[in-house]
């Protein structure tokens, strides 16, 4: 899975740091300022480009990522690996 890192005072999001995304699973990863992290299953590539080059990215994973995809919760250790 290839992360990228998510400024929040740069992009205005507010919750999470972190994305990642495997184009052969089609699992969207996002991670949270509290190391939690969600996976969401059967995320075409198509939906992680809106995502990231959405301008309200909270509202996109409350409004649409939320109620149409499966998900589970996890733990990341990836935030200690941020600069």
């Amino acid at each position: 899975m290839n992360y990228t890192n998510f400024d929040p005072e740069t992009w205005g999001n507010q919750s999470f740091v972190k994305i990642g995304y495997d184009n052969q699973t089609k699992q969207l990863c996002i991670v949270f300022l509290d190391e939690k992290a969600v996976y969401f299953k059967g995320v075409e590539e198509k939906i992680v480009f809106q995502f990231i080059i959405s301008t309200e990215k909270e509202s996109f994973l409350q409004e649409f990522l939320w109620p149409k995809y499966t998900h589970e919760w996890g733990t990341s250790t990836l935030l200690a690996q941020t600069p």
